[in-house]
Order: structure tokens, then C-alpha cells, then sequence
């Protein structure tokens, strides 16, 4: 007989397999439409960043990442993924910028230091200078991972950078253009490239608090599998054991994501699945101040 969580796991799997969990259907529509002549530009720029969330996105699936950046969309600039460099890669970004080379899309990775613009560089001038002439030409922009969305690790309590993300460094420029936030440490490789589809064909995704309302519209703690042994005070007291992780530091109630319902790694695990807290990375919050660590002590409860 199966028990609770072996069930969900299953019921988890049969629905990857059956295509429930893949890719939603006004996009999976809008992708078969795709002229790739007419998708706008990606223009890929990365600020004070790991690169974890570049890496995150080769691994999507269904579409393959190499289907998205060729066939669904048309990047044309990115500094790990770009053969040209040097000059000529200074070149295809200022033709963009300066609005020489047609309409296109912004894809921040990584956090704008707006206390220390020496801190993130670009063929000598601050990062900052690329965005604020992009604000003009650019037809939206989108924020790409918590770091570009709210400052990230870059901008933890104490940093002397004064990282902070994309959207409010436009708002402190008074700069009036859509920016979708995309959040996640690192972030989810559909999340991104399903509004990218959308944004092509279909248009601007419904969004809340600035973030596309199919993926972030609901509280992860709430549909989470081990959301039972909350209610009934069914408390794992370490790493490993059955049981709501609440009190080893899941910040599953305070994060917007569906990543109890889609997965990771292929639909294959996630965190919770494989009994590691929820750390909040999808989170405005996330990493930003001392005293809510990553895993928090369990209120003096347990050793």
C-alpha cells in the first residue's frame, strides 16, 4: 500500500507523463504559431549576479533550450551563451541600446549597484549607464532571478554595494515601462521562458505584484504535500524525518511559487521532496536581512 507522500509522488509523476504539467496552453498554442522572423529580441545583460540562474535556464525542457533561443525567440546577446566578444560584442549591444538594430527585449540577470557603480562594469562604463538608455528604446524588460528582481544575496543587509533590482532602479529614475519581475534563486526555467513565449505571441501576461500570475499567484506553503501535517502540528524535529519542516525554517508561507506543482530538474524533485526546508528564494525578501537566515533555528525546540 502507498502511503501519503509516496502517492503525491506518483500522482506527480502520472501527471508529467500525461503532458498536465507541461507547458500552458494558451503559450503551447502561441509556440506552434511562432514565426521566428517576426519574434522580437533578446537582448541577455548580467549585473552583479553567480550566473546561476543562465545556468537554470539551459535546463528546460519541452522546449529544449536550444529550441527557445533559436526557433521561439531571437537572442542575440548573451555574455556566456554569445560566440562574439570584444568589440564586436560592445558593438551589438550598443546598436541595440542606441536603437540602430530594431525593437527588442530586455533580460536582466543579476543586481544594479547603485551605491557603487565601479562594482559592476561593462567595456568601461557602469553597468547602470546601459539600463538607463535601454529605458528608452527597449520595448519591456524582464527581471530575471531575485538578484535582478529585488537585489538578491548582492543586496543582504550590510552590503556597501546598495544593490537593489531592476524595477526600483527605474522607479528612482522615473522611468515608466514594463518590467516583469521573475524571481527565484535561481530561477525556474519555465517561468522564464513561458513569459518570454507569451510575451511574443500572446502578449503581456496577467501579472501580480509585478510577476506573472501563472506561476506566482498562489502561496507555495498552501499547496505544498506536507501542508496535512501542518495543520495537525506533524513537525519533522530534523533533517530527514516525516513531517511539516516548518520548524526547521520553511519560509513556505511567506513565498509565491508553484513549485510544489511543477517541479524541478525535469519534473523529477524539489526541494521539499527531497526534505529540505523552503528557503524563500522566490521571495521579495529573500537573503536580505540577518536575522531571518536561509535555515533559521527552530524556535529553541529542537536540538
Amino acid at each position: 500500500m502507498l502511503d501519503r507522500r509516496d502517492f503525491l509522488k506518483l500522482a506527480a509523476a502520472l501527471t508529467a507523463a500525461f503532458g498536465a504539467k507541461g507547458i500552458p496552453q494558451p503559450v503551447a498554442a502561441a509556440l506552434q504559431e511562432v514565426d521566428p522572423r517576426s519574434v522580437p529580441k533578446l537582448l541577455y545583460l548580467q549585473g552583479l549576479s553567480c550566473t546561476g540562474c543562465s545556468i537554470s535556464l539551459l535546463q528546460a525542457d519541452s522546449p529544449s533550450p536550444l529550441a527557445m533561443i533559436t526557433d521561439y525567440s531571437q537572442l542575440v546577446f548573451h555574455t556566456d551563451l554569445s560566440s562574439v566578444s570584444g568589440k564586436m560584442a560592445m558593438e551589438l549591444i550598443e546598436s541595440f541600446i542606441d536603437g540602430r538594430a530594431g525593437e527588442y527585449i530586455l533580460a536582466i540577470e543579476g543586481a544594479i549597484p547603485a551605491e557603487m557603480p565601479e562594482a559592476c562594469i561593462i567595456a568601461h562604463k557602469p553597468f547602470a549607464d546601459y539600463l538607463e538608455r535601454a529605458a528608452k528604446t527597449m520595448t519591456a524588460a524582464v527581471a530575471i532571478g531575485s538578484c535582478a528582481c529585488d537585489g538578491g544575496i548582492p543586496a543582504a543587509e550590510g552590503n556597501p554595494t546598495g544593490a537593489i533590482g531592476l524595477r526600483e532602479f527605474y522607479r528612482r529614475r522615473n522611468v515608466d515601462k514594463l518590467v516583469i519581475d521573475i524571481r527565484g534563486c535561481p530561477v525556474h526555467p519555465d517561468w522564464v521562458w513561458h513569459t518570454i513565449s507569451h510575451l511574443v505571441k500572446v502578449g503581456v501576461p496577467e501579472l501580480v505584484d509585478g510577476a506573472p500570475k501563472l506561476f506566482f499567484e498562489r502561496r507555495l506553503h498552501e499547496q505544498c504535500p506536507r501542508y496535512y501535517d501542518f495543520q495537525e502540528e506533524i513537525f519533522a524535529a530534523k533533517l530527514g524525518e516525516r513531517g511539516c519542516l516548518f520548524k526547521l525554517g520553511c519560509l513556505g508561507p511567506i513565498t509565491f511559487a508553484d513549485c510544489p506543482t511543477r517541479w524541478w530538474n525535469g519534473g523529477r524533485t524539489w526541494c521539499i521532496d527531497t526534505n529540505a526546508p523552503c528557503i524563500g528564494c522566490a521571495s521579495p525578501s529573500f537573503a536580505r536581512h540577518k536575522a531571518l537566515p536561509f535555515y533559521r533555528l527552530s524556535e529553541g525546540k529542537v536540538k
